[in-house]
């Protein structure tokens, strides 16, 4: 297949998006657990709108591909590469990719490399169907789908092989590099200078607003006519060539924090092609940017006072003092008194090492508590480690623009500050942070929203956290209006513990979406033990 070189743009910053004519790709259900899961029932409703009839109609095959992808040794250690710890001896982890036309439905030549790793274990039978896993923009999806090998969540893979599709512009699908070092490093700081840290959030407001209009001119400058076409939809449209390359009639989807926007999006473009849909621990869904992120900062606000409670009742390193502990240190990099870490740093740092683990909760608790002490009493190294591994995992150049495509009735420059003002009283962690942050997408292209389903021909399965780092635990319950105004059957499935996606740190979760991946059933809502 002809390719035209990669583009480059005159500020030495290059593109990998692949220009090719988009050819034709040749490409080629196991029972689940006996015994049921221990989902605590919640007898007090059951989710979205009443089935269409007393007898629901026979769920849509969920089917192995009839012409795969070519899966092969992954060139590198997949889970050594997100600093996750070697998998265990029977899980099998491939990777494979195929091109998708960048403008899905819009004649074009040009396309996008899109990235593929399939987990499964060595006893996964090899006519097990797949489920497609997305985490969007928040992480890369093969990471996810490597917690899930390295987690209680496991127990998925016996019945089904994840393969998770990296969004497009980020992790191995065509991974975009258009911001300078300063554009970059200010965007991911919310505009924090040591220099003028006494000063206030009103400098940063105006570097950070600055410099993403500077920012989002060289990137559009270098992936220019395709500026627009990394949004959530354009990624559900790369889902749609993986199934068709497939030869399946549906596919069923997982989609982990913002991977749940991609999973919406294709079931509002390509209803009749959903098999299963499990949103795991979603965000709002076509939500006004504030709302939004004024959910993510209650959320993970709530999520890190969980940590500091349940620090302090360990008796960690942090003491009985522990939420205050958190904040001082916060309080120091706004400061300009933590070496070179910013506050933003500080935060992502924290959130990131919550989120991405694969220990059980009390271990996890003592491990970032021992992390924070040392940044305390001056040993930075290992915060500015884990600051480093947050921004390459949550802050490139590919997963800012897909956000930015995405971003719906943007805020003003001028309310940012009133912003600061309510949430830093409101989320005393997380509020300023999320109100600047929403200063990175000033002057970036915003694409045309995805469409809102308007019905689903399978039942939904929600699985939410009220502890997770990223997204909060709010986004299901913001869900509900859409689902009652589609018809949606739907059930949540509630677990409280600490970790980005609740099926891989719950084997109660995984076995749910095991027994709705092989009937196509929803259980009740209820909770899984934490």
């Amino acid at each position: 297949m002809p390719r035209v070189p990669q583009l480059r743009s005159p500020r030495s910053a290059t593109v990998v998006v692949v220009l090719a004519i988009v050819g034709a790709l040749l490409a080629g259900c196991a029972v689940g657990p006996d015994t049921g899961p221990g989902l605590v029932i919640d007898n007090g409703g059951g989710g979205g709108g009443p089935a269409a009839s007393t007898e629901a109609p026979a769920a849509p095959a969920l089917n192995a591909p009839r012409t795969d992808l070519g899966w092969r040794t992954c060139p590198d250690d997949v889970a050594g590469r997100y600093g996750l710890s070697a998998t265990a001896a029977d899980v099998r982890i491939e990777c494979a990719d195929f091109q998708a036309s960048i403008t899905p439905g819009v004649a074009t030549i040009d396309a996008v490399d899109v990235a593929a790793v399939r987990v499964r274990l060595t006893s996964t039978p090899a006519s097990a169907a797949p489920l497609v896993l997305t985490s969007g923009s928040d992480i890369p999806s093969a990471l996810t789908a490597v917690l899930v090998a390295n987690s209680p969540g496991r127990t998925l893979l016996a019945s089904h092989p994840l393969v998770a599709i990296d969004r497009r512009g980020t992790g191995a699908s065509s991974p975009l590099d258009c911001l300078t070092v300063r554009e970059r490093n200010t965007l991911l700081d919310n505009g924090f200078d040591s220099s003028d840290a006494a000063s206030g959030v009103g400098p940063r407001q105006t570097r950070l607003a600055t410099t993403a209009a500077e920012a989002s001119d060289g990137c559009s400058e270098t992936i220019s006519p395709h500026q627009l076409a990394y949004t959530a939809a354009n990624t559900a449209g790369d889902l749609e060539r993986l199934r068709t390359i497939w030869g399946v009639d549906r596919i069923g989807i997982v989609g982990v924090g913002a991977g749940s926007d991609v999973a919406l999006a294709y079931a509002g473009l390509y209803r009749n092609r959903v098999a299963r849909l499990v949103l795991d621990t979603p965000p709002a869904y076509l939500a006004s940017a504030r709302d939004r992120a004024q959910q993510v900062a209650a959320g993970t606000d709530a999520a890190l006072t969980t940590f500091a409670t349940d620090c302090a009742s360990a008796n960690c390193s942090l003491g009985t003092g522990a939420r205050a502990a958190i904040l001082s240190l916060i309080d120091r990099a706004a400061a300009g008194r933590l070496a070179t870490l910013s506050d933003a740093d500080v935060l992502s740092a924290i959130t990131t090492e919550l989120a991405v683990t694969t220990t059980d909760r009390t271990s996890t608790v003592a491990r970032v508590s021992r992390l924070l002490s040392s940044a305390i009493a001056g040993d930075v190294g290992g915060l500015t480690q884990s600051a480093a591994r947050a921004r390459a995992l949550r802050g490139t150049d590919g997963q800012l623009l897909s956000r930015c495509n995405d971003t719906s009735q943007p805020v003003g420059q001028n309310e940012i500050g009133a912003l600061v003002t309510s949430w830093s009283g409101q989320y005393r962690f997380t509020g300023t942070d999320t109100a600047l942050s929403l200063l990175r997408c000033s002057g970036w292209p915003a694409g045309p929203a995805a469409l809102r389903p308007s019905g689903f021909d399978v039942p939904v399965l929600l699985l939410t956290s009220g502890d997770d780092t990223i997204n909060g635990g709010t986004g299901s319950g913001a869900l509900e209006p859409l689902f009652v105004s589609a018809g949606a059957k739907t059930s949540t499935v509630t677990w409280d513990g600490l970790g980005f996606s609740v099926a891989a740190h719950s084997d109660c979760a995984a076995d749910i979406v095991t027994r709705y991946a092989e009937s196509g059933e929803i259980p009740d809502t209820g909770a899984c033990p934490s």
